[in-house]
């Protein structure tokens, strides 16, 4: 066991203490609301926008449901130019005229 000056002790007992009591000094300030309203001012504030939010989420929620369920994307037709799906080989190494990722129903 490491035996410490009794002033070295002192010290870090001193500054543990006091850094806990800053704490709880802190812990114990009571914070008021920001505006310094009254309080009747505040519940009135609080109901208004309690009521707003009771009204705005259900309608977001019914247009976002309205909006996917009705949602249609536009589909261009495939064209055929001459310039795509160039095949410079017979085959695959697998067989075929699909690629390695192509599934369709003319693939062998």
């Amino acid at each position: 066991f490491l035996t410490l000056p009794v002033d070295i002790m002192f010290r870090a007992c001193a500054s543990v203490v006091a850094r806990n009591a800053r704490r709880t000094a802190v812990r114990e300030q009571k914070r008021f609301m920001s505006s310094g309203a009254s309080v009747e001012e505040e519940i009135a504030e609080m109901n208004k926008w309690r009521a707003v939010s009771a009204i705005a989420i259900p309608a977001c929620a019914g247009f976002g449901v309205y909006t996917l369920a009705n949602a249609e994307h536009p589909h261009a037709p495939d064209t055929a130019y001459s310039y795509l799906k160039i095949r410079n080989r017979e085959q695959f190494p697998w067989g075929g005229d699909c690629g390695l990722f192509e599934h369709r129903d003319d693939c062998k």
